[in-house]
């Protein structure tokens, strides 16, 4: 691998004695990660579904409990307990800034650069199901994959734009009580991963972050609480993106103060300039990850008292919605996603949605037909296909209040063990597929 010159120069600059070690990185082969998503699953139950399938899921991340390494990662990207929700395929050092921003069920939290979700699937399985999760990405394109994630992960208090920064910022001037910046950057913490990365590095490379970087920041500031928390975190190396960009918060916003990670891990190393010891660093030849940088700022201030009102329901062009504790954070914003995503009226009633079935569980349901991840009938519904099942399959669920007043009740949940992955429709002894086309597996 042909790295850049500006690159390597800088790293022999941080690292000094490190530096060999850190070069012999790059002739191993890159971490891989897979992530447990306990909005659903507890990690240890996580491990122990695959193991009675005779796979046993490799060592943990020792930074991230949720966090596993592994080997293969098509067995897993193409399992049906993927398609249910319950793991994301994801860079084991990728995983550290959700897990040490300290949320808490009933925060206000925002991800501000969300795509494609990896980071904002965490912060929601930490809410767990309370308060509620802004999850933002400027690009449209890049947030239908962030909320395809959120809803594949059972998230229900999520919303998603697709707004710039600033626009943000004018709408909900101290309102959250977390936020996330996984600022944009030069990448330097993928080259190994990523080799094309290291070519696009010389067309772009930290100079040009540095001022985006800092808007950013500087708008997110704008957005936190009183006594909230923001993590910076970027997947680069450089410090004139990374610590330097932290003394510039500290000096043009001195409401915020730098503070330790609550679970920073030993293999961490500290920041390279005075007055960033408590930022981490993450070397490829220090921890099992590639590269990354978190810092974590806490604002002054105690955070405010709220009334929460109770789950109501939001409709719009047919679509209904069910929105979280504290309701619609703001109108006037063009959503992609507003809470969980109930169904669709039809003049029978309301049809259950495909996010609706990535919340529920076996027994949750009307009707479910609970399969074995290994039983054929899974991929053939997952493809999109019609499937065979005899009545005495189907699990009656218990004690079942509607969700919605008007939402049917004919269809059938399909799960894959005990976890929803969509309905069907019972047809003598078929049940026609109701996965919605951008679900299928291909």
């Amino acid at each position: 691998m042909t790295l850049p010159e500006a690159f390597l120069k800088e790293m022999k600059t941080l690292l000094k004695e490190d530096y060999p070690a850190f070069q012999d990185s790059f002739l191993k082969v890159p971490y891989r990660g897979i992530r447990a998503n306990t909005l659903k699953v507890s990690p240890g139950i996580f491990t122990g579904l695959f193991e009675r399938e005779g796979h046993k899921v490799p060592e943990r991340v020792p930074y991230v409990p949720n966090g596993f390494l592994i080997d293969d990662v098509s067995f897993f990207s193409g399992h049906p307990y993927f398609y249910a929700g319950l793991c994301y395929i994801q860079e084991p050092s990728a995983m550290a800034p959700a897990a040490n921003l300290p949320v808490a069920p009933g925060d206000r939290v925002l991800d501000l650069c969300a795509a494609p979700g990896g980071k904002a699937t965490e912060l929601a399985a930490r809410l767990n199901g309370r308060g509620m999760l802004l999850a933002n990405d400027i690009s449209a394109s890049r947030a239908q994959a962030l909320k395809k994630n959120l809803m594949r992960s059972g998230a229900a208090n999520a919303f998603v734009t697709a707004e710039p920064p600033e626009k943000l910022a004018s709408h909900f001037p101290g309102y959250f009580d977390k936020i996330l910046v996984d600022a944009p950057c030069s990448g330097e913490g993928m080259f190994r991963r990523e080799p094309s990365m290291a070519a696009y590095f010389e067309e772009r490379g930290p100079a040009e972050y540095v001022p985006l970087q800092r808007e950013i920041l500087s708008f997110a500031a704008r957005m936190l609480a009183p006594g909230g928390m923001l993590l910076f975190s970027t997947c680069t190396f450089s410090a004139s993106e990374n610590e330097e960009n932290v003394l510039f918060l500290l000096e043009n916003h001195p409401e915020l103060s730098l503070v330790p990670l609550p679970d920073r891990h030993e293999s961490f190393a500290p920041g390279v300039l005075p007055g960033t010891e408590d930022c981490a660093r993450i070397y490829p030849h220090r921890a099992c990850g590639e590269g990354q940088f978190l810092a974590l700022f806490r604002k002054e201030g105690e955070k405010p008292a709220r009334k929460l009102v109770p789950p109501s329901f939001f409709e719009k062009n047919g679509e209904v919605f069910l929105l979280s504790e504290g309701g619609l954070p703001d109108g006037n914003l063009r959503y992609l996603l507003t809470g969980l995503h109930t169904g669709t009226r039809k003049k029978h009633g309301v049809v259950p949605s495909q996010a609706l079935a990535q919340t529920l569980t076996a027994g949750g349901w009307h009707k479910t037909l609970s399969l074995q991840p290994d039983d054929i009938r899974v991929m053939k519904y997952l493809k999109g296909e019609t499937i065979e099942y005899s009545a005495d399959e189907l699990i009656d669920g218990e004690n079942i209040k509607p969700i919605h007043p008007d939402l049917g009740g004919k269809e059938i949940l399909v799960a894959a063990g005990s976890f929803g992955i969509g309905f069907a429709v019972r047809n003598g002894a078929l049940l026609k597929n109701r996965l919605d086309p951008g679900w299928r597996v291909l």
